[in-house]
């Protein structure tokens, strides 16, 4: 006949980011191997008894213990773990690559797709040097019909690329890049 077990697992104290990890503690009355989950992955991950840090938040840590042939399964036992954003994490840095492939851009073309990556993996903001030349949306540049210049050579627009970081990464340098926009349609 089967018997009862039961899981202690203390409250969590709450870590700093900065911390990077810690390991769980738990025991089963049974003396098997409890086992770990977290409810949220984006949070903290779980591997065997260690908790990583990915990011400031809450999640719920879930201590299981599944029985044997001797012993029935533990009521499973639940901690909240909160990871607060602190001053001393160390961020990384990150460059970003962006370069355009024209030097000039016309009316006549249609929009021009900037491309630009953050070796992060964030996602990079365009601003236009003069609006009213070049207007940006998103990741979109337009040939304004502000761009009609005396002989029509056009006007220089400088296209800013930049990352603001997060919680992880730092600012990234920005990375200007030059073009020329003809407004070549009448």
């Amino acid at each position: 006949m089967k018997e009862n077990q039961t899981i202690s697992f203390n409250n969590l104290a709450p870590h700093n980011l900065s911390e990077g990890s810690f390991i769980l503690k738990a025991t089963a009355s049974s003396g098997l191997s409890v086992t770990f989950f977290s409810s949220d992955s984006t949070i903290v991950t779980v591997r065997d008894s260690t908790v990583t840090f990915l990011q400031p938040g809450t999640v719920d840590i879930t201590a299981i213990q599944k029985g044997n042939a001797k012993y029935y399964q533990a009521a499973q036992v639940i901690r909240s773990l909160t990871i607060n954003e602190d001053n001393n994490a160390i961020k990384k840095n990150q460059a970003i690559t962006f370069v355009l492939n024209d030097t000039i851009w016309k009316v006549s073309q249609g929009a021009l797709t900037l491309k630009a990556t953050a070796s992060s993996g964030l996602p990079v903001t365009f601003t236009s040097s003069n609006i009213s030349y070049a207007l940006i949306t998103g990741n979109l540049l337009t040939v304004s019909s502000g761009a009609i210049a005396g002989n029509n050579d056009g006007v220089i627009v400088i296209i800013t690329a930049s990352q603001a970081g997060n919680y992880q990464y730092n600012s990234a340098p920005t990375v200007l890049d030059t073009l020329r926009v003809i407004h070549d349609v009448h």
